[in-house]
């Protein structure tokens, strides 16, 4: 099949994600070279001048405040059964954001339940040692209840919309700073019939109006919170994605017209090693929303390698390409407001589920392989963090 078929395939099958989280460590991956590789021993040489930014400390990115914070999304049951994951989670990184716990249907089971228990936990333990949180997500086409879909009366749905946001909100007021209020709106490939926006069941029961519904309603219920729309293949080059990215700027427009604030565009940034990113592209989306008055941030990067040949070098290296292009045009456009990954080692990964090597290697999506060791992408997008 080709890229485009073989990627809208992948997110109508693992949409990214609910991601079925694998409940065990991956297999762990031969080293990158045969010495044991650490953090340190990745700056040695060229690298040199990164050994500050990038040293064992308690946690140096905070310590040394670089330019742009980097996160991760985690889960929290791996967040809180694995003492070394959550380490190097306090190590690394600036902020924590709960991958699934606000989710609709995992936060509201029933009507009348909130389990913000999960979430509060790791937000909780994010601000007890100087780390931000964010939300993720509002509003969203999957994960929803089966008690939400048998709603039928348009004005009930509205009613639950309304609640369900005030509510969420008025819990994290003052502790997440950021909410992705839309999460995957626009159509896969928006030149298809049906119209630019994707069919879900809140676009069934509510419209369009849904989405300017959740911004006002958000922006009521939390001032002091970043509004976000968050989607996904905004990064590539070819006629689908440029029709993605005009309907993101055509959305923000249609809000902005309406009195809506919508403060930042999220790119998901799953890449495909395989495919490539339009740096020139994205960097004129950037500058776009920045002329609207709009950021962006990476809200869910990782590099899927099922179609990159070779052995682990061969598959990070791949991924460094990738990671770095896409980095380029970013900061290219305006600076990012975070760069936060979908997990942060591959022991804990969406991806094999969804899109599993055939040649028996392990996936290595993530910023640290599966021992918790750290790739060459992640001194690329250190680098970057530090001095873009």
């Amino acid at each position: 099949m080709t890229d485009e078929t073989s990627q809208a395939a992948v997110h109508h099958r693992a949409d990214a994600p609910l991601h079925s989280i694998p409940r065990g460590p991956n297999a762990i991956p031969r080293q990158l070279s045969t010495a044991p590789l650490t953090r340190r021993s990745l700056l040695v040489g060229g690298a040199a001048g990164m050994a500050c930014a990038m040293g064992l400390g308690a946690n140096p990115a905070r310590a040394l405040a670089p330019r742009v914070p980097f996160g991760a999304a985690v889960q929290v049951d791996h967040f809180e059964a694995d003492a070394d994951y959550r380490a190097l989670i306090e190590r690394e990184c600036d902020l924590l954001m709960p991958s699934n716990e606000l989710k609709f249907g995992l936060l509201r089971p029933t009507r009348p339940e909130f389990w913000f228990d999960p979430a509060d936990r790791m937000v909780n333990w994010a601000r007890s040692r100087g780390m931000m949180s964010r939300g993720h997500a509002f509003v969203w086409w999957s994960t929803n209840p089966p008690w939400l879909e048998a709603i039928r009366d348009p004005a009930d749905a509205e009613r639950v919309l309304v609640e369900h946001i005030e509510r969420v909100a008025e819990h994290y007021r003052g502790r997440l700073g950021s909410w992705d209020v839309v999460n995957e709106v626009i159509a896969n490939d928006p030149r298809e019939p049906g119209g630019p926006l994707r069919d879900t069941w809140w676009r069934r029961r509510l419209g369009a109006r849904h989405i300017s519904l959740a911004f006002r309603t958000a922006m009521r219920a939390d001032p002091s919170a970043k509004l976000v729309i968050n989607d996904y293949d905004l990064e590539f080059e070819g006629p689908r994605y440029d029709a993605r990215r005009a309907e993101i700027l055509h959305l923000v427009r249609q809000l902005q017209d309406e009195g809506l604030r919508v403060d930042m565009v999220g790119l998901q940034a799953h890449l495909y090693s395989h495919i490539k990113v339009d740096r020139e592209a994205l960097a004129r989306f950037g500058r776009d929303l920045k002329a609207l008055g709009v950021g962006l941030l990476a809200s869910e990067l990782d590099v899927i390698d099922f179609q990159v040949r070779g052995d682990a070098d061969a598959i990070d290296a791949a991924a460094e390409r990738s990671v770095s292009d896409f980095l380029d045009g970013l900061f290219a456009g305006q600076r990012p407001y975070a760069v936060i990954t979908w997990g942060i080692s591959d022991r804990y990964t969406w991806v094999p589920d969804a899109m599993p090597r055939s040649d028996g290697q392990p996936n290595r999506p993530l910023p640290f392989d599966a021992a918790l060791r750290p790739k060459p992408w992640y001194v690329t997008l250190r680098q970057k963090l530090a001095t873009g």
